[in-house]
C-alpha cells in the first residue's frame, strides 16, 4: 500500500491528489496546488489571471495556458477514481479501527461472566443469553428469537451463524473474513495505475503529434501563399 500511496502523492502538497489535473507532459497536479504555484509568480497588484504559463513541478516542462487559466486543462478522472478506490481500501489499513479488532484475540471457552453475551433482540428484561451471533446481521440471538428470525428458509439460510461472541469482535472477525478480497483490491489498483500512466504516456505523445501537424499545416499555408503571391 505504501508503494500504491507514493504513486498517487501530490509532488506539491505530498497529500493524495486532490481534484488532479492532467497536465499537458502527463503529470499530475492538483488543482489547489496548481493555483498556489501561479499565485507565486505573480507580482504585486498583479492578479492570477495574468499567468499564462508555469512549469510542471515534475519535469520542468512548460505549462501553457488558455484564456481559461487552470479551468481550461482537463481533470485526471482515471486517477481521481483510483484514490477513491484506494482511500476505501485504506480503511482496512494497519491502522485503521477495524484493523486493531482484527489482532484482539478471542476464545469463547475462556469469555468470562462479565463478557456474557445476551441476546440483543430479546423484548425480556433481563435479556436472555445468546446461543447464536449471526455474523451476516452482526446480532447475537437467543434461542427463541433465532427461531423467530432467521427460519429455515431464503434469504436466511445464508447466513453464518456462529458460537455468541462479543459486538466487539464481530467487525474484527469480518475483517479477517475479507482479507482476501483487500489483496484483490490492491492488485487491481496496482494495475489501474499502470494503467494510468500508459494512458497519459500515449496522451503525451498524442499531443506532440498534433503540434506537429499544427506546424506542418502552417508551414504549408505560408508556402501556398508565398506561391500565390509570386503567380
Amino acid at each position: 500500500m505504501e508503494t500504491l500511496e507514493s504513486e498517487l502523492t501530490c509532488p506539491i502538497c505530498l497529500e493524495l491528489f486532490e481534484d488532479p489535473l492532467l497536465l499537458p507532459c502527463a503529470h499530475s497536479l492538483c488543482f489547489n496546488c496548481a493555483h498556489r504555484i501561479l499565485v507565486s509568480h505573480c507580482a504585486t497588484n498583479e492578479s492570477v489571471e495574468s499567468i499564462t504559463a508555469f512549469q510542471c513541478p515534475t519535469c520542468r516542462h512548460v505549462i501553457t495556458l488558455s484564456q481559461r487559466g487552470l479551468d481550461g486543462l482537463k481533470r485526471n478522472v482515471t486517477l481521481q477514481n483510483i484514490i477513491d478506490r484506494f482511500q476505501k481500501a485504506s480503511v482496512s489499513g494497519p491502522n485503521s479501527p477495524s484493523e486493531t479488532r482484527r489482532e484482539r484475540a478471542f476464545d469463547a471457552n475462556t469469555m468470562t461472566s462479565a463478557e456474557k453475551v445476551l441476546c440483543q433482540f430479546c423484548d425480556q428484561d433481563p435479556a436472555q443469553d445468546a446461543v447464536k451471533t449471526c455474523v451476516t446481521c452482526e446480532v447475537s440471538y437467543c434461542d427463541e428469537c433465532l427461531k423467530a428470525t432467521h427460519p429455515n428458509k431464503k434469504p436466511f439460510t445464508g447466513h453464518r451463524l456462529i458460537e455468541p461472541i462479543p459486538d466487539s469482535h464481530i467487525r474484527g472477525l469480518m475483517c479477517l473474513e475479507h482479507e482476501d478480497e483487500k489483496q484483490n483490491l490492491e492488485s487491481n489498483l496496482t494495475n489501474l495505475i499502470k494503467r494510468n500512466s500508459e494512458l497519459e504516456t500515449l496522451l503525451a505523445k498524442l499531443i506532440q503529434t498534433c503540434q506537429h501537424v499544427e506546424v506542418s499545416i502552417s508551414v504549408s499555408h505560408c508556402d501556398m501563399l508565398a506561391s500565390w503571391n509570386m503567380l
